[in-house]
């Protein structure tokens, strides 16, 4: 798995016996990734309600793969998992759009 990677991941609920797969974004660098059992992800939504915190995604963002709807890239909804948890990529996002998740990101820690 690679930085600015769609994957669809196994997440399980609160009670842990059942899971339910979702997409997400890759946004920890390869060298963290190629080196650790876990990867960053910020969570995909097809809700498209706009958020302070979001940025739109559709395929024309994508260097490569589909994305099935178009979706939102929570950057408040940061995540490490571990990569077992990954079923596989199914796209890439373009470097403008990932560098807009990157922002939101900062603007949501940074203080104020």
């Amino acid at each position: 798995m690679n930085q600015q990677d769609l994957v669809w991941v196994k997440l399980p609920f609160s009670n842990l016996r059942q899971s339910k797969v979702r997409p997400a974004l890759v946004v920890s660098n390869n060298s963290y990734n190629n080196s650790n059992p876990d990867i960053v992800v910020c969570a995909v939504t097809s809700k498209l309600k706009e958020s302070e915190y979001s940025v739109q995604i559709g395929n024309k963002d994508l260097t490569s793969g589909n994305l099935p709807i178009k979706s939102r890239v929570r950057a408040d909804k940061i995540l490490q998992i571990e990569k077992e948890l990954v079923i596989r990529p199914f796209a890439k996002i373009e470097n403008k759009v990932f560098d807009k998740v990157v922002d939101k990101v900062g603007d949501l820690i940074k203080r104020r």
